[in-house]
């Protein structure tokens, strides 16, 4: 969990519907996803409208990265949202891409970073890595069609998460489904699943 940053602005998603009236302007209505984007967004259904209120967000555990602002421990109001219950499949990023031509970051700049242990030995070693988190390796290839790179596919892991999404292909993705992206607030909120501080919900 952490603390307020560039990326806990209100910006439009997948995972939650678009606010009604500016940020902040009182509770946020429940918008209907329309015929169009329920037939462009298999899995809206899974959506839980969370009634907002205020929690406790951030953790001061002795693992924290205050490099991250992962604290202090704040007391946070949060407006009523609803946010998907579950990641997004690579099966529903493929229908957005199907329907929109859209091009990830990762396929336009020809590479991505893939955690080592998901490496046979031979790229693991030749895979550059940077110094602060050596247990990404750069690899050429690696986009969310080919999770590990070119010799990689999506067989048996349609229902798996989308990997190698960048913040303008989810801000993209949520878009076309009819929703906004949650703001790192909502995220924290929804992630703690009403528990307070809990490590794990």
């Amino acid at each position: 969990m952490s603390g307020p940053s560039s990326a806990d602005r209100a910006s439009p998603s997948c995972c939650a519907p678009s606010r009604v009236g500016a940020v902040g302007a009182g509770p946020v209505a429940l918008a209907p996803m329309s015929p169009a984007a329920r037939t462009r967004s298999p899995g809206h259904d899974t959506r839980v409208a969370l009634p907002g209120g205020t929690f406790r967000m951030g953790t001061e555990d002795a693992d924290a990265n205050p490099g991250d602002r992962e604290g202090p421990v704040r007391e946070v109001a949060v407006d009523a949202f609803a946010i998907d219950a579950h990641a997004v499949t690579t099966a529903r990023f493929a229908a957005f891409v199907a329907d929109t031509g859209h091009r990830t970051e990762a396929e336009r700049h020809g590479w991505s970073f893939v955690f080592a242990c998901f490496l046979p030995g031979d790229l693991r070693r030749v895979s550059p890595r940077p110094d602060a988190t050596p247990w990404w390796c750069g690899v050429q290839g690696a986009t969310w069609r080919t999770p590990e790179g070119p010799d990689s596919d999506l067989e048996g892991r349609w229902d798996h998460p989308v990997t190698h999404v960048g913040w303008s292909d989810a801000k993209a993705f949520a878009g076309w489904a009819g929703g906004r992206l949650p703001t790192e607030t909502e995220w924290e909120y929804a992630a703690r699943g009403g528990l307070d501080q809990a490590r794990y919900p």
